[in-house]
């Protein structure tokens, strides 16, 4: 269902939505064009929050009933939304300490979403790990969406 669905930097989605830009990012970079409306939710996204746990960073996301069910074309609109409600625009992008930057592995985080929305969209919280590597969806998917590269 999911699993075409590779979103990362660079990439411009089959709607025409723009995914991500090349780096440096911003938040407008991942903005729909003017004009597009893909999204067919209200909203995706009922709560979330940081949590700093064992020393690192977990954004703690609570789906919407609608976004735990959308089609994979609604994936870009809902990272979107995800990045406006939980964003750092202070650092966002920028070249910061990469502790304070939460958003300093968004190729992982987006496949860690895409994921949840595979395997485990009735799971009661998903959790997106900037800290956790980008592999590449094949085997986020295979980690169970917890990468992770053995030492």
């Amino acid at each position: 269902m999911f699993a075409k669905t590779k979103l990362t930097l660079g990439m411009v989605a089959a709607s025409g939505v723009l995914v991500a830009a090349a780096c440096p990012m911003t938040l407008h970079a991942l903005a729909p064009p003017h004009g597009v409306h893909p999204e067919k939710c209200s909203s995706y996204i009922q709560s979330g929050s940081w949590v700093y746990e064992y020393n690192e960073w977990s954004l703690q996301l609570v789906p919407t009933s609608c976004g735990r069910h959308i089609a994979e074309d609604e994936t870009p609109a809902m990272f979107y939304e995800i990045v406006k409600k939980f964003g750092d625009p202070e650092v966002f992008g920028k070249p910061a300490d990469a502790s304070r930057d939460r958003w300093r592995n968004v190729r992982g985080m987006i496949d860690q979403l895409t994921c949840h929305l595979t395997i485990s969209r009735n799971k009661p919280t998903w959790n997106l790990e900037p800290y956790r590597p980008w592999v590449g969806y094949e085997a986020t998917v295979k980690a169970d969406c917890n990468p992770y590269i053995k030492r």
